[in-house]
């Protein structure tokens, strides 16, 4: 099938039917082969590379269809190119069930996106593309059970893959693992958008990322210890560009031409902490950090080249360009409901470029001042994003009353997760449900920080007020099970709807480690020595004992590990249990892997809302 670039800009999704046939196979003498149609290509891993850069990839497998995606560059540098796929039952591709061609440019940086219908429920199948006469690699995928199939489901769940400087020895570890996966489900940040964030990214070594446009956030430094500048993506070509080279990656390549992907965004596929198309790159320094543009750049690069049954609406603007929550059956016993905490939310409750006497405007009296949260540094993360007084801000959001995913997706998730007919709702959440809170009371530290502070309230500790009132809501629906991301630790956690007066727990929470991201333990690290720099405030001693202050002042926490990096597996036993298993990969700053993965393993018994370490 042959699209004009028009009709290609509108949709860039091909659909195409199943087709009930088989067709024979045939090789020339120079290795090649001529299937189908397909004419004669070269298999040589060198062409391959060439012209399918990052590989091929599939995504949100339905009953009936699945997503279908490559990158095919011309030879010539530019212009069109004529990309023919193939998808098949067997890996020798003799029994085609779909086939076709289309037409790719510019336009879509040559992103190619294929969507086969009418395909046979819970069936593996086989996909390859042919351009400039050299043939994909072949990937493997495999198509939902139906709603009434009664089948076990195992399936992974990852996030946060920081490109510089670290190294996917976690997709290698999932790739080894002795069973293969269902699925994968990627819960955000699957790029950061920044070459060198002091605040959480490495610096030196092989690993970097090149921006061509992009914001400066930080200067370049001089000799002796000269550093680029550190820029943030800014364009089309930015985002575009983070893409291709994080897909340089050779395991994460295979990750996506093994297994399909469900994929959602959190922040910094946009910019870190950001909200709706305001970024906090400069902390309110420059006024306001709305910028739409930069946000429609984001939002279609995620959708060029994501494997995601989404639709991108190039005339309208954000945030009706693209919606990605969205929800998927996988047989009779799970239902995924993916949430998107980014497009909708409110911006963060205490401004980063507040004075501390100041309030929420319309504020009366009763309601704290910023600096009873702990505001006490003007244009900073720190006491507004970010180690937060809990008492204070308490009372702040509950007058604000922040949204984290805006009054209409809320309803649909709400409807959704009371509708599913599935023995387990797994909720796909980017940022952390579960109560964070540090308790530093115990230390010797100043008054200035005596008192309990929440870690970051850029996740649901910010939106406490929604927290409670969505739990309450689902109090009834039995089995919801929340796989997180986002934190760069291993959680697990039994939800409650007032942590303050815990009772019988409404829902667990599953939080994996970042494939490769700092880990916050280094996070909070990073955030002591900035403010406490020379360790006149006691806080130093306090880091290494993080995950014990954790469990101190957090009770619900049933496991926690806040150094870690890795990737976690979730198998669906039926209507009986689910069992997680966290596969803790240590050293991912060396290019080389020992091969060592960690493995702690849970279960949650149907109807039990609690967790169990197996």
């Amino acid at each position: 099938m042959n699209f004009s670039r028009r009709s290609f800009l509108q949709a860039i999704v091909v659909t195409a039917s199943a087709v009930p046939y088989a067709a024979g196979c045939s090789s020339d003498d120079d290795g090649g082969g001529d299937t189908g149609g397909l004419g004669s290509f070269s298999t040589d891993p060198v062409d391959t590379l060439r012209v399918f850069p990052q590989g091929v990839a599939s995504g949100d497998p339905k009953p009936d269809s699945v997503i279908l995606w490559t990158r095919a560059v011309p030879d010539a540098g530019s212009g069109p190119v004529v990309v023919k796929y193939q998808v098949a039952t067997d890996e020798a591709f003799t029994k085609l069930v779909a086939d076709g061609q289309v037409t790719v440019d510019e336009a879509s940086d040559w992103t190619v996106r294929i969507k086969p219908t009418g395909l046979a429920a819970y069936t593996q199948l086989f996909y390859r593309f042919v351009a400039e006469k050299v043939q994909s690699d072949i990937g493997r995928t495999k198509t939902a059970p139906t709603d009434d199939q009664d089948v076990n489901v195992r399936f992974a769940f990852a996030s946060c893959q920081d490109f510089i400087g670290r190294y996917y020895h976690s997709w290698r570890a999932l790739l080894e693992t002795e069973d293969p996966v269902d699925f994968v489900v990627f819960l955000g940040d699957y790029i950061y958008e920044t070459n060198g964030d002091s605040d959480f990214q490495l610096t030196g070594g092989k690993r970097q990322i090149e921006i061509p446009d992009g914001i400066e956030i930080e200067p370049a430094t001089p000799a002796p210890d000269a550093k680029p500048a550190v820029k943030a993506a800014k364009t089309l070509k930015d985002y575009r560009g983070l893409y291709k080279q994080y897909r340089s990656d050779e395991f994460l390549k295979k990750a996506h031409q093994m297994f399909p992907f469900i994929c959602i965004w959190d922040d910094h596929e946009f910019a870190n902490d950001g909200w709706q198309d305001y970024a906090t790159d400069f902390n309110e320094t420059k006024g306001a950090e709305q910028s739409t543009a930069r946000r429609e750049a984001a939002n279609q690069a995620w959708f060029e080249f994501m494997p995601a049954d989404v639709t991108w609406d190039e005339a309208a603007s954000f945030p009706d360009d693209l919606k990605i929550y969205r929800t998927l059956r996988y047989g009779k016993h799970v239902e995924l409901i993916m949430t998107d905490q980014r497009s909708y939310r409110s911006d963060h409750v205490i401004p980063e470029k507040a004075k501390g006497a100041d309030r929420p405007p319309g504020a009366p009296d009763t309601v704290p001042t910023y600096s009873e949260a702990g505001k006490s540094f003007g244009n900073s993360a720190i006491g507004s994003r970010n180690f937060v007084r809990k008492d204070g801000f308490d009372g702040i959001e509950a007058f604000v009353k922040p949204t984290m995913l805006g009054a209409e997706q809320k309803q649909w998730f709400l409807d959704a997760m009371k509708a599913s007919s599935a023995s387990w709702k797994i909720w796909g959440n980017e940022t952390q449900l579960l109560e964070m809170a540090v308790d530093l009371n115990p230390f010797q530290v100043p008054s200035l920080f005596k008192g309990v502070y929440y870690f970051t309230v850029d996740q649901w500790d910010g939106f406490r007020t929604e927290r409670a009132e969505i739990l309450t809501a689902l109090k009834g629906v039995k089995n919801l099970v929340a796989i997180t991301g986002d934190i760069h630790a291993f959680y697990a956690s039994e939800l409650q709807l007032d942590y303050a007066n815990p009772g019988e727990p409404v829902a667990v929470e599953y939080v994996t480690a970042g494939i490769s991201s700092s880990p916050v333990r280094e996070i909070a690290e990073t955030q002591v020595n900035g403010l406490d720099p020379d360790g006149t405030f006691g806080l130093k001693p306090i880091v290494p004992q993080f995950d014990q202050v954790l469990l101190d002042s957090n009770n619900h926490y049933k496991y926690n590990k806040s150094f870690a990096h890795g990737v976690s597996v979730m198998e669906v036993d039926g209507d009986k249990e689910v069992r997680v298993t966290f596969l803790d990969i240590q050293d991912v700053t060396t290019e080389t892997w020992d091969g060592k993965v960690e493995k702690t393993g849970f279960r949650t018994t149907s109807g039990s809302n609690r967790i169990e370490k197996i």
